[in-house]
């Protein structure tokens, strides 16, 4: 049976009816594999779901994407290298300080979050 997988605002043209301007587009996986992008009325229409359940595998699809990209950010050596030299902070280090302390790990960090969040798709502040 077809899945919804997510919305698209950058793909505005229905690939069922050709309408075009359309604020966003569901993305469709069919039972043969191929993605299409449908407007909302469409999908509901051609996959025989309700809005309700097509809403609801989007969210369910977008959180597993989420977690999925979380999980190998923690799984990173630059977050464990960031966590590890938190760690080993002295307590009474605070401020300015503290923060040059961690630098180096808290940009590779950054970087490493920025490069999976691209991966999956998402911001980096999506990442957890």
């Amino acid at each position: 049976m077809a899945k919804a997988l997510g919305t698209d605002d950058s793909i505005t043209t229905c690939d069922c009816c050709g309408k075009s301007n359309l604020k966003l587009t569901v993305t469709i996986e069919l039972d043969c594999g191929e993605i299409v992008h449908y407007g909302t009325t469409c999908a509901a229409r051609n996959t025989g779901k309700s809005s309700k359940q097509i809403n609801s595998e989007t969210r369910t699809e977008a959180a597993r994407i989420r977690d999925a990209a979380s999980a190998e950010y923690r799984a990173s050596t630059e977050y464990k290298a960031l966590m590890a030299k938190l760690q080993s902070r002295p307590s009474n280090m605070l401020g300015r300080t503290a923060m040059e302390f961690i630098a180096a790990e808290d940009a590779a960090d950054t970087q490493a979050r920025v490069r999976i969040a691209e991966k999956f798709g998402l911001k980096s502040y999506e990442i957890h």
